[in-house]
């Protein structure tokens, strides 16, 4: 189990700095590079520390959600998840993309492009580490420490959660652009995965982590090129 959790640390570092790679030919002054670099970093860092944390909590959090179920909190959290199904966030970003361009709100149309380069981003480093990790579901009754890497079945691709990492994605530039009380919904689908016992909460920690980092990059930095690769193809954004 040991080797597996360092194995899980190596691919979040190895995300957090290609991810970040600032390249060298962006248009951003020296102290701009500098700064950005920083921050990435610093996130980058909160995000490992609060999964390393919530490791620890995840099965009594878990315990705690299931002996609490209620008719209120299903029908709460069914709603929730709705917020982080790909089949709404994809066509619904899309969507205000295009309607943005027919009433020539350059604002909106310039945040849902980047919300639309965040969803990709992660989706493709969320969908790395489910295969890589390969954890076990709650719902499968193997514990909060059991990992299957490359399996590729779906009851063992519980980290991270790909509802909450497509939801942060999604909201993250619209949230930093107009409003973080936005982050109502994305944290909302985040709870709603732990208490429908499809993630743990370090599962929903992680996918916020990575859906917040790319939506925060690409809002804060639009010039930046962020460069995934893997097995020789290369993405740039």
């Amino acid at each position: 189990m040991i080797n597996r959790v360092l194995l899980f640390f190596v691919l979040i570092a190895h995300f957090a700095f290609v991810s970040g790679q600032l390249q060298n030919d962006l248009s951003y002054p020296k102290d701009e590079k500098v700064q950005f670099n920083k921050n990435v970093t610093n996130a980058s860092l909160i995000v490992v520390g609060s999964v390393a944390l919530t490791l620890v909590l995840d099965k009594p959090v878990n315990d705690w959600f299931q002996n609490n179920q209620t008719d209120f909190g299903d029908k709460l959290t069914d709603v929730s998840n709705f917020f982080g199904e790909k089949y709404f966030i994809v066509p619904g970003v899309g969507a205000t993309w295009g309607v943005a361009h027919i009433i020539k709100d350059e604002k909106l149309k310039r945040t849902s492009w980047n919300a639309m380069k965040s969803i990709a981003t992660t989706a493709l480093a969320t969908e790395l580490f489910k295969y890589s990790l390969g954890r076990a579901r709650p719902f499968m009754d193997e514990g909060a420490y059991s990992f299957h890497p490359f399996s590729g079945e779906d009851h063992y691709k519980s980290m991270p959660s790909g509802h909450t990492s497509l939801a942060f994605a999604a909201f993250t530039p619209y949230a930093e652009t107009y409003s973080r009380w936005i982050y109502i919904v994305p944290a909302s689908v985040a709870i709603a995965r732990v208490y429908k016992n499809k993630h743990w909460l370090s599962d929903t920690v992680l996918g916020a982590g990575l859906g917040f980092l790319s939506g925060y990059i690409f809002t804060h930095y639009p010039s930046s090129k962020v460069q995934l690769s893997s097995n020789g193809v290369v993405v740039y954004f």
